[in-house]
């Protein structure tokens, strides 16, 4: 349902507009916290392919758990909103800064002008300029291309991280047919093998099983050494979707429908929603959940659940082709379309 508050974000700094130097100052402009947190996600979800980044949900999540403050853009070409960007600001001792942009700014038309993405981070510069107080991380939501790299650097951004960011687009506005003609040929036929074990679905939308989930993601962290979301920021991202329905946990479990004393869960995923679009967060298998195929059959009937709420697109949740090939060997097993941002910068 609908989010009934219309509560506006109070603006922190005033409006900025075009320098006088820009030859359209008259068509360019950034507005900050000008809009409701109905507006937000309206934006969020004509975006298109929005992340969860760039959600209002977790905005609220990283000020809970890191004290990090929202600042929501919009940016407006001849008159009309063409792009936002939330930017999360701490102040540390009255005197630090932190300044995070992650995978922003999204674009609400396509082929716009180069001069409107340069206006953006001219403003960004402008508003956020390097100094030695201030800690600054931007992760831009742009394609790792030559002329992008040029672009930042032109505006006096550093790239601080060789490895742009990496994941794969599912576009689910295809039929289900055509989804599951798309998996590559292994991932099907490995598909058609869970759906022969047994396995039953079971959704969660309440988080019931969020902390038996994150437990059992840590210790496959520690043990696989690899890297994920806090379980802080989790929990805190549950309670901030799971009242509008955006919270999606499935577990597969053993034993079908018809032996519900038996069941065991061998298998879970962890989806977020945010407004068309949505991402896959965390996932764990047992030993049990690996012989029978249980993410194979998760991840299909995820893209089923999402479809029925009419999700566009899914974001796999990243990919790493040099530290874990195997994780990116399934995903790419889904027949999506892979990705690679420009990278980090300071």
């Amino acid at each position: 349902m609908p989010q009934k508050s219309q509560k506006k974000l109070t603006p922190q700094k005033p409006v900025a507009k075009a320098s006088s130097s820009s030859p359209d100052a008259n068509l360019l402009a950034i507005k900050w916290n000008d809009v409701s947190v109905r507006q937000w996600r309206d934006l969020v979800r004509k975006a298109g392919q929005s992340n969860l980044l760039q959600s209002w949900p977790y905005a609220q999540a990283v000020l809970v758990t890191e004290r990090l403050v929202g600042k929501f853009a919009t940016i407006y070409w001849q008159g009309r909103v063409v792009g936002i960007c939330q930017v999360l600001e701490q102040r540390l001792l009255g005197i630090f800064q932190k300044v995070r942009l992650y995978r922003g700014p999204l674009w609400l038309e396509p082929d716009l002008p180069q001069e409107v993405h340069e206006f953006f981070w001219a403003e960004i510069q402008k508003r956020y300029p390097s100094r030695p107080w201030r800690f600054r991380y931007f992760l831009p939501e742009m394609p790792d291309t030559e002329a992008n790299r040029a672009m930042l650097a032109k505006f006096g951004l550093n790239r601080i991280q060789t490895d742009g960011y990496s994941s794969i687009w599912l576009d689910l506005r295809q039929p289900e047919e055509v989804l599951r003609a798309n998996l590559k040929q292994n991932w099907r036929n490995t598909l058609n093998q869970s759906e022969k074990k047994s396995l039953s679905l079971e959704l969660d939308t309440e988080g019931k099983h969020l902390n038996w989930l994150l437990k059992l993601s840590e210790m496959d962290k520690i043990l696989k050494e690899f890297k994920g979301p806090s379980p802080a920021l989790v929990a805190h991202l549950k309670r901030f979707t799971k009242d509008r329905g955006e919270f999606l946990l499935m577990r597969a479990l053993q034993g079908g429908p018809n032996r519900e004393e038996n069941r065991e869960a061998v298998g879970a995923i962890l989806l977020f929603q945010h407004e068309g679009s949505a991402t896959y967060l965390v996932g764990w298998n047992s030993q049990e959940g690996r012989d029978a195929r249980a993410h194979n059959y998760l991840l299909w009937n995820a893209l089923l659940e999402l479809k029925k709420r009419d999700v566009k697109w899914l974001d796999l949740g990243g990919i790493n082709p040099n530290d874990a090939k195997g994780v990116t060997f399934f995903k790419k097993g889904l027949g999506g379309d892979p990705f690679t941002l420009v990278g980090s910068y300071n």
